[in-house]
């Protein structure tokens, strides 16, 4: 390829340009994964993970010996670099790798059967015209999820645009006590990632506005209101960084229903129809 020539493909990502949008897809890359780990006869899943399944049904079976990290590294790279959907579900069975089990390895060959069935899936950026652009950041934490130590899980994702260009999901090292204390801890965090990237969009162009969308009204009132959370220092401390960089740039807090919080996507496993919807918020397309 010459120097002038648009590029096509980087690190096994697909690049194709028309003059409205910038797709992005790694078919290729899948189709290898697929035959390097024999599941290229397999007939595809419709979800990445069983959406009820828990931590217990795959820690809860033989240990396994295996290529269990060589596949968990895989996935992660195209989870974190064209497919937000699975993310989720990697992140999920990460977790098994220093002891991973049959059932682990089993999660693993169903969400690459996934990726078989959706190779086609593309992440999709739009042109715009308008100098002054808007960040959307969604957050999310599933509070004691795991059911065997009843650890939280917090996710968001920024959106520029319309158009995803970060996208979170951890396990918290610590149990929360509550769904409003997993939240602003979470919402704390993904405040300070935001400032790091508003000044790089910045050196780019002007930000018209910034939203921060939260499904959790009990942490929404604690941020919006001027409550002292003095038995909880730590909190408390968080409450106030978050309520300052809210007021230092002017950013909304607002409530967006459970039904429509993309960050869904990152903390919990979700039905097929639910799996699409939130994919299509995403500016992921489904079709050629």
């Amino acid at each position: 390829m010459s120097k002038t020539a648009t590029a096509t493909e980087f690190l096994g990502i697909r690049l194709v340009f028309t003059p409205t949008e910038l797709k992005l897809d790694q078919e290729e890359y899948i189709d290898e994964m697929s035959k390097r780990f024999n599941v290229s006869d397999c007939k595809p899943c419709s979800t990445p993970l069983e959406p009820k399944c828990t931590s217990a049904d795959f820690a809860n079976s033989e240990l396994f010996e295996g290529p269990f990290r060589e596949l968990i590294g895989s996935l992660l790279y195209v989870a974190v670099t064209t497919r937000p959907d699975i993310l989720f579900s990697v992140d999920y069975l990460r977790q098994l790798q220093e002891k991973p089990t049959v059932a682990a390895w089993t999660g693993l060959k169903r969400i690459l059967r996934y990726l078989k069935g959706t190779k086609n899936f593309k992440l999709v950026y739009k042109k715009l015209n308008n100098p002054n652009f808007n960040i959307d950041l969604y957050v999310d934490a599933d509070w004691a999820s795991d059911t065997i130590d009843r650890k939280s899980v917090s996710g968001y994702v920024f959106m520029f645009c319309n158009c995803p260009i970060l996208w979170h999901r951890k396990k918290k090292n610590c149990i929360d006590l509550s769904s409003t204390e997993a939240e602003i801890i979470t919402l704390s965090k993904s405040l300070q990632d935001l400032l790091y990237y508003k000044d790089v969009i910045n050196e780019i162009s002007h930000i018209n506005s910034i939203s921060i969308y939260e499904d959790n009204q009990s942490a929404i009132k604690s941020v919006t209101n001027e409550n002292e959370c003095g038995r909880l220092k730590d909190l408390d401390v968080k409450l106030k960084f978050i309520r300052e960089t809210l007021i230092d740039l002017c950013i909304s807090i607002k409530y967006v229903c459970t039904e429509n919080q993309i960050t869904d996507l990152f903390t919990k496993g979700l039905y097929k129809y639910k799996l699409h919807k939130l994919l299509c918020f995403c500016s992921v397309c489904m079709r050629d």
